[in-house]
């Protein structure tokens, strides 16, 4: 994966295509020339903010059970001295007892049709050994629980974003168990949609690029339409599902101003979570993006950022982010790096390497309170961020 040229977009509301439109266009802009060198496709991913509500107000819809259970905290940064207050997905590590949290999620898969081309998440995939994207989904250390290790320290048999959390916060916790944060698959009847878009052919397969703005408010519209159907409800994180669909600024959607891969967000009161979520078999983005990667980024960041406006010291100028960066996105700053491979049913899956708690909000000498005392779930970051700007890494 290229790394990213620009910061990631904050404020956008999916109300708003025009101005998202307006603001991405010009941020993707030095991405032109890159994307028709015939190389590697650029790969970024997005958060669009809860812009209805407070971190206040969401912590009481959780209270009364009329969205996701989540929890907060707040503390100061040794980075700078300063109080941070923000919203996690479930049980908080910063808990005095540690405990259990179920959270249940729905997968929608979403089939896209471009022109005569039709990109289906529950039909075969030749290039994927013949299995569906959403079988592939759905036996994914995402979902499965899975023995895993991070930075040589081996947090136990869980699934793969529980894991990250532990071993983000291993000291904290004590290593204990107990701290668990458990997701609860359900799978939803397919939506389908025809979109104005392109085809980009490279590798085994054919890539799918719609446009943001119209792609965004078509599953916000969704998320309307399946609320009122009983499908989904506030109270189950809602991931839709494609294969080989990204998104573009451009009008009409090309390689210019491409290539979103996916983003979560929230909408609504009570607040509503979701995101869209690439399961990329092209190979057109590097050895950096396959399969389950782009989800394990979305997730990873929705656990610890569900509203996204944690905020956190500045950070940037590292993975995706040229400019700088005030939000706790764990994906973000390591977008491209993949931890080792995890084997179920047969097939190596590939996850992302994601950025630990420490890294944001430490200042340098400070012990991380990940695994193994590094800064990242595969050992990338030894040390804090540096201030932004310039950012990088310690």
């Amino acid at each position: 994966m290229m790394k990213r040229s620009m910061a990631k977009v904050l404020g956008l509301a999916l109300v708003l295509p025009v101005l998202a439109t307006a603001a991405l266009q010009q941020l993707f802009a030095q991405q032109e020339e890159a994307s028709q060198t015939g190389l590697q496709l650029p790969a970024y991913t997005l958060t669009i903010p809860w812009a209805e509500g407070t971190h206040g107000d969401a912590m009481f819809q959780s209270a009364v059970g009329s969205t996701i259970p989540m929890s907060t905290y707040s503390f100061a940064a040794t980075k700078n001295g300063k109080t941070y207050t923000g919203t996690l997905v479930g049980t908080s590590p910063f808990a005095t007892t540690l405990m259990g949290s179920s959270i249940p999620v729905v997968v929608v898969p979403v089939k896209v049709t471009i022109g005569k081309t039709v990109f289906d998440p529950t039909a075969a995939n030749s290039c994927d050994g013949g299995v569906s994207t959403l079988t592939r989904f759905s036996q994914s250390p995402l979902v499965e629980n899975s023995s895993l290790t991070f930075n040589g320290v081996n947090v136990g048999t869980t699934q793969y974003v529980n894991g990250f959390q532990r071993a983000e916060f291993w000291t904290k916790i004590g290593g204990s168990a107990a701290y668990q944060n458990t997701l609860v698959f359900s799978n939803a009847a397919e939506v389908s949609v025809t979109e104005t878009g392109s085809l980009y052919s490279s590798g085994c397969t054919q890539l799918g690029i719609v446009g943001y703005s119209a792609f965004a408010n078509y599953l916000s519209s969704e998320i309307a339409a399946l609320t009122k159907s009983g499908v989904i409800s506030p109270t189950k994180f809602v991931i839709f599902l494609v294969k080989n669909i990204v998104q573009s600024t451009a009008n009409p959607p090309s390689t210019s101003g491409c290539c979103i891969l996916g983003f979560h967000t929230a909408q609504g009161s009570p607040v509503q979570t979701w995101g869209v979520m690439d399961w990329d078999t092209t190979g057109d983005f590097g050895t950096g993006v396959a399969d389950g990667s782009i989800s394990s980024h979305e997730i990873g960041e929705w656990m610890d950022d569900p509203l996204g406006t944690n905020p956190t010291p500045a950070w940037g100028g590292i993975g995706q982010v040229s400019g700088c960066q005030t939000n706790w996105e764990v994906g973000d700053p390591l977008s491209g790096s993949l931890m080792p491979g995890i084997t179920l049913t047969g097939k190596t899956y590939h996850m992302q390497e994601l950025g630990f708690f420490s890294w944001y909000f430490n200042k340098l000498g400070v012990a991380s309170t990940g695994a193994a005392g590094k800064f990242s779930s595969n050992g990338t970051f030894a040390g804090p961020s540096k201030a932004c700007p310039p950012g990088g890494t310690n």
